[in-house]
């Protein structure tokens, strides 16, 4: 596995944790890890479209994808109703 792949999939799981932390009852955990997964790669699109995605960590661009994640977690967490507890 390359190290690029590695710390996409860090990002991933580091994106999906905060916004299962932040906001715990908006959507689902399944719903902010694909999220997450858009936003990474959403990111480095954009990092790689405009040479302009913060300093180059081996394949990835880390304020870009960074950036990315909590723009999409941000946006599936207004958009997601709110889950309710079970009686």
């Amino acid at each position: 596995m390359s190290p690029g792949l590695g710390l996409a999939i860090l990002f991933v799981l580091i994106g999906t944790t905060v916004s299962a932390l932040v906001l715990p009852r908006r959507g689902s955990v399944l719903l902010a890890f694909v999220l997450a997964a858009v936003g990474v790669v959403a990111g480095e699109l954009v990092a790689i479209a405009t040479r302009a995605g913060g300093p180059q960590l081996g394949a990835l661009h880390p304020v870009a994808d960074a950036i990315g994640v909590v723009l999409f977690e941000v946006t599936g967490a207004v958009l997601a109703p709110a889950r309710r507890r079970g009686p």
